[in-house]
């Protein structure tokens, strides 16, 4: 006869599909809703790296560009495509929340403690944008099993396991450096657990932190080649004063973001311990919301690997040496739904088994709900004229491009600079690999990838989006575009594009304007301007 425990446990199987079944919702959803892949261009950022594959960028560490370009690769440039990745990361970080609850003993838990997350907002619609703060849902809850596995696992399997925490620790580290507060806080219940302080005593932790350095190396030799431009970009984070309304939003995050997750456990089991108990709601709710954050005891491995990430972003926010950014929450919270669930159990046993019954049955109706509300969202942006959703981006590229070659027939564009990183629109709907540069080609953030040389010998085009039509003004890139090569004596002719979306989901007749200058190889534009010199007029 089973016991009570493992009646309660999904198999792997129906935990699997639960997850991908919604993940696949989801990529589905915000492909639709979103109209485009995300207002900062953060995605077309990533694919803009992608290509050629190297150890640093001008912004960030590189592994989440990694990804993006290994998964295109395979799969076919398009918004989609995208989403599905955005979610598939979302799928391997969940398993390895379930992983991660297993290794803490939770058994039976750990399916819910993976699954009640795609009932808050970080590994919903904010994981659609794929960027370097969702690439560390897939990677931090791995991190986390890794070490309480390098902890219990002896012999080869035990260095194994912590060769793989070296590895997947360093991936969190080049996806954003922001996870050496996660690294740093693996500390606190290694040196209070007595499992932990055990570990310690013996070679694996250090066989870890051997090949952690190691896979950093390429990344640090790259930085030092190229002028440290990423830790420089992290730096600029940091030195700003207390922003106290950002540490307020971020100190606040564990609650808004999984507060409907939150809200719904704990309100379930209240309601199923009152009805076993003849206890009333009102008297149970305050009690189990309060509980279900706890620590239980100073070696709560559990507490620690929840409560850390955050209070030491908060403590690093309150000392001014980093503006904390609300977004850069989104991973903290990988353990939170564990915590709940083996809190919550303890204080209520005897309502357990009701309560995820209920999990079960309320699973696809929410599914539905979301889904619904889904297509009144874009319903809703489809008749305002939002003009996130109406951006055009794919059939500006598309436009950009043909006009380009119907300037120069029988040539092959080689580079784009200009307004990053929404020029890379080119290089990810119609032009595979095309090289972006960010701003001018021998501009410092340029520089970084060794644009210097090759876009003098090639033909490129500066791209700059202006906007909606009505009432575009002459931007900056523009500006800056033209001085640029009046400075070099190179052609000034801007030609400008008006592209608008159509069809049943863009009714609305929203019109935007992108401005393109044509940017000849400097010995082919001298020999042009013997003939005709001085820039051509605008």
């Amino acid at each position: 006869m089973r016991s009570r425990r493992s009646a309660w446990a999904e198999t792997p199987a129906s935990t699997l599909w639960r997850m991908a079944a919604v993940c696949l919702a989801w990529a589905l959803l915000t492909t639709w809703y979103s109209g485009n892949l995300d207002r900062y261009h953060d995605m077309l950022e990533n694919y803009a790296w992608s290509w050629p594959l190297a150890w640093g960028t001008h912004k960030h560490p590189p592994l989440f560009s990694w990804v993006v370009g290994i998964w295109f690769s395979v799969m076919p440039q398009s918004d989609g495509a995208y989403r599905l990745l955005s979610y598939a990361n979302v799928l391997v970080g969940l398993w390895g929340v379930r992983a991660l609850g297993r290794r803490l003993g939770l058994h039976a838990l750990a399916d819910w403690g993976a699954l009640l997350l795609l009932w808050s907002i970080p590994y919903t619609n904010m994981a659609g944008k794929f960027n370097a703060n969702t690439q560390l849902l897939s990677l931090w809850p791995w991190a986390a099993a890794l070490l309480l596995a390098s902890w219990q696992e002896r012999g080869a399997r035990g260095a194994l396991l912590s060769i793989l925490l070296g590895l997947v620790a360093a991936a969190c580290v080049l996806a954003k450096y922001f996870s050496g507060l996660l690294l740093a806080g693996f500390l606190v219940p290694t040196l209070l657990h007595p499992q932990g302080r055990a570990w310690l005593r013996t070679p694996r932790p250090y066989l870890a932190l051997l090949v952690f350095g190691l896979a950093l190396l390429p990344h640090l030799a790259w930085l030092a080649a190229h002028g440290w431009p990423t830790l420089e970009y992290a730096m600029e984070q940091g030195g700003k004063g207390r922003d106290w309304s950002h540490l307020l939003r971020f100190a606040l995050a564990p609650l808004f973001y999984w507060l409907p997750a939150w809200l719904l456990t704990c309100l379930i089991w209240a309601a199923r311990h009152a009805r076993q108990t003849g206890a009333t709601l009102a008297q149970t709710a305050p009690r189990f919301l309060v509980a279900s954050w706890r620590p239980h005891g100073a070696g709560d491995v559990l507490f620690w690997l929840a409560f850390t990430p955050w209070a030491l972003a908060l403590g690093f926010g309150l000392a001014a040496v980093v503006e904390l950014s609300t977004p850069w929450a989104i991973p903290i919270g990988y353990a939170f739904a564990l915590l709940w669930l083996r809190n919550l159990d303890r204080l209520s046993p005897v309502a357990t088994a009701d309560v995820l019954m209920w999990f079960r049955k309320l699973w696809w109706p929410l599914l539905g709900v979301v889904l619904v509300l889904g297509a009144v969202l874009i319903a809703v942006r489809a008749e305002s004229g939002n003009l996130r959703y109406y951006r055009p981006t794919r059939l500006a590229a598309e436009e950009i491009l043909r006009a380009w070659h119907a300037r120069h027939p029988g040539q092959t564009l080689q580079w784009v600079g200009g307004a990053w990183a929404e020029n890379a629109m080119l290089s990810f709907y119609v032009q595979p690999r095309l090289r972006t540069l960010p701003g001018v080609p021998d501009g410092p953030q340029a520089r970084v990838y060794g644009a210097a040389g090759h876009w003098q010998q090639n033909q490129g085009l500066l791209l700059c989006p202006r906007g909606p039509s009505a009432g575009a003004t002459v931007t900056p890139c523009e500006q800056e575009a033209r001085a640029w090569l009046r400075a070099r004596g190179l052609p000034d002719t801007e030609h400008l594009l008006a592209v608008q979306r159509s069809g049943w989901r863009f009714p609305k007749p929203v019109s935007f304007t992108y401005a393109v200058f044509d940017v000849p190889p400097i010995d082919a534009s001298k020999d042009r301007s013997a003939s005709a010199p001085g820039p051509a007029p605008s």
